[in-house]
């Protein structure tokens, strides 16, 4: 099991190398297997269906880190459910796992599969785990008003992930730094401020 385990390791480890140098559409499976010591296409297709379930599973391998984060900030009782989400907010942006996941990404609309399992994502771990547990303690605590948690929840987590995401929205970065304070604005009714000064300064340069 561990052999096997490491195998599917040194799989996902070539292949994000490989990804962040050539970008994910030169990137061929020959590539992989060259960079994996005597493996063949055999042992690739053996753990994975296609180049598209590599690359999702090294960018789950990524995102893996960003839950030990994300859940740091959930469990920490000195915040109120809105300083919390505020808080994941800025991490998300300051972290460097959500650059190299860009580098190495292609446009999303190009590639539908990719954006299904990216949905799929947001709707089972990112909303239900993270983002409604949130607010549903901010409401507790009254940090946050609002009597419809699960679309407020849906409604932040599509305007993070697929409306700021430049793999879809290839934006400027004072657009980027619009469309925050925008955002900000139209959930400033349920007391929710997602980005401060520091971070739309840091965007638009």
């Amino acid at each position: 099991m561990e052999d096997k385990e490491n195998t599917k390791n040194k799989i996902i480890n070539v292949a994000c190398e490989l990804f962040l140098t050539k970008g994910y559409e030169e990137t061929r499976i020959s590539d992989i297997i060259n960079g994996l010591d005597g493996l063949t296409k055999g042992a690739i297709y053996h753990y994975f269906d296609s180049k598209e379930d590599i690359f999702n599973a090294v960018v789950s391998e990524i995102g893996n880190k960003n839950i030990q984060l994300f859940d740091e900030i959930k469990n920490d009782n000195k915040l109120s459910g809105a300083e919390k989400l505020s808080k994941i907010v800025k991490s998300s942006f300051d972290n460097e796992n959500r650059a190299t996941i860009t580098d190495m990404s292609p446009n999303l609309l190009d590639n539908p599969k990719l954006l299904s399992a990216f949905i799929i994502e947001m709707k089972e771990v990112t909303i239900p785990l993270f983002i409604m547990p949130i607010i549903n303690e901010g409401i507790g605590d009254g940090s946050i008003r609002t009597k419809y948690p699960n679309e407020l929840s849906e409604m932040i987590v599509v305007l993070l992930n697929l409306w700021l995401n430049p793999l879809i929205f290839q934006d400027e970065k004072f657009k980027m730094a619009n469309k925050m304070k925008i955002i900000n604005a139209m959930l400033k009714e349920f007391d929710i401020e997602l980005f401060d000064k520091e971070l739309m300064s840091k965007v638009d340069k």
